[in-house]
């Protein structure tokens, strides 16, 4: 199941029940792939917080049964940065970050 969410009440209401307030957990995974991306804990701690600029939300049933939730903000001009994130009670497992610097028009069927 992948599910897009872009309506902000929904957003907001995710945002809100599963990502905020719980405590990060950087996972050995996030680590790795972030070194190869030249993404700093920093920059994406820095980028996280902001959840008035999610414009979107994939949520998708993972292997182990765990729903992630993908957290898609827009930065500047162009310029997106997406954060996968497995709630796990009142830990926020943090998978991956990812600045894109072109449209993702056609991931998320924009015109």
């Amino acid at each position: 199941m992948v599910g897009l969410i872009t309506d902000k009440r929904e957003i907001d209401e995710i945002i809100a029940q599963n990502i905020q307030d719980k405590r990060l957990v950087f996972t050995q995974n996030f680590r790795i792939r972030n070194a190869m991306r030249d993404i700093t804990d920093e920059r994406a701690l820095e980028v996280f917080s902001q959840f008035e600029k999610v414009f979107a939300i994939e949520k998708k049933l993972l292997k182990q049964g765990d729903i992630g939730y993908e957290l898609f903000y827009s930065l500047s001009n162009n310029i997106t940065f997406s954060i996968a994130t497995i709630p796990k009670g009142n830990n926020l497992l943090l998978i991956h970050a990812i600045e894109y610097k072109r449209s993702l028009g056609k991931r998320f069927k924009i015109d």
